[in-house]
């Protein structure tokens, strides 16, 4: 998780590392063309930005 690791934001990462392990590319490429669901920025506590660096940052760990 080399790329993740990098990240400075702890939420971004906290969110990044648990959609490394639990998505799959597909789903990570599909959600970085949808607007992020309320309850998970929520329970995460990221605001959209944070979610975006979190998706594509896992995505192109997946990728690497």
């Amino acid at each position: 998780m080399q790329l993740i690791d990098q990240l400075s934001d702890p939420q971004a990462k906290t969110y990044a590392k648990h959609c490394f392990e639990d998505k799959n590319a597909e789903e990570l490429r599909a959600a970085t063309n949808e607007t992020p669901d309320p309850d998970v920025l929520s329970h995460w506590g990221l605001t959209e930005g944070q979610y975006s660096v979190a998706i594509t940052t896992a995505l192109a760990e997946l990728e690497s």
